[in-house]
């Protein structure tokens, strides 16, 4: 083994991924933040760098990314973006962490010691296949798993630390609440890497005009809700996740 490759397999990384580039920005605009921009801060032993990747909606980028880092030593796997709500009570903006990420409650405490905003909520995320839109299928969704949050990556990436044995984490932002609808079409905007279609969304809004006011308040809440996504990263790194 060279040196190079001997020096990649020793460094530890801890891996963010994000499905859109919304999502993707937010998360990376944090990590700048928190690791180059202040180098002091507090965090977390266990890795030695951080990486971001976009892997696009549902997860199918991910055969793309994961060879780069087939000789890393990860240390931890964060997945991160928005979310619709089931629950009721969960408003534009509330970050929400799975329940099945590892050391979930500790991350949540911490969190919501460092803000003054509304709590951090611990509960199931749902990773639906197809996008759970209408408030009647929202409703359903709710009552059939009891998830108070739906999301399309989230088990993806879990079974990539479970095959890494590494802790995982997944935190969403809510984007739209259970009482709004969000039209199946816009799904179809966006392309592989999360980035949308300019041409797709021009035909689709010149076929149905009415769909623009619906595309203005998700831009809005899309927006509101990956600044705390953005904020709510910040934290978790300076929480020193994962936990040695």
């Amino acid at each position: 083994m060279n040196t190079q490759t001997q020096t990649i397999c020793d460094s530890k990384v801890l891996l963010m991924f994000a499905a859109l580039k919304p999502e993707t920005e937010a998360v990376q605009s944090a990590v700048d933040r928190w690791t180059h921009d202040c180098p002091s801060v507090a965090r977390s032993n266990s890795y030695d760098t951080i990486k971001v990747e976009s892997i696009g909606m549902r997860g199918t980028r991910l055969r793309e990314v994961l060879p780069r880092y087939a000789h890393h030593r990860v240390a931890g796997v964060i997945v991160a973006g928005v979310a619709g709500a089931l629950a009721p009570d969960l408003a534009i903006g509330d970050l929400v962490i799975d329940t099945s990420s590892t050391d979930a409650e500790r991350v949540a405490e911490f969190m919501n010691a460092m803000s003054s905003q509304r709590p951090v909520r611990v509960g199931p995320i749902y990773t639906a296949k197809e996008l759970v839109g209408s408030v009647r299928a929202k409703k359903q969704l709710y009552k059939d798993t009891k998830a108070i949050a739906v999301d399309m990556e989230n088990s993806y990436t879990r079974q990539l630390a479970d095959r890494r044995k590494v802790p995982w984490l997944g935190i969403r932002a809510i984007s739209d609440t259970a009482f709004e609808n969000v039209s199946s079409q816009v799904i179809h905007f966006v392309d592989g890497s999360g980035s949308v279609r300019p041409w797709d969304l021009t035909l689709s809004l010149a076929r149905k005009p009415m769909l623009i006011p619906q595309l203005i308040r998700l831009g809005r809440n899309t927006q509101s809700a990956t600044k705390h996504l953005s904020d709510a990263i910040g934290a978790v790194i300076r929480s020193g996740w994962p936990f040695q």
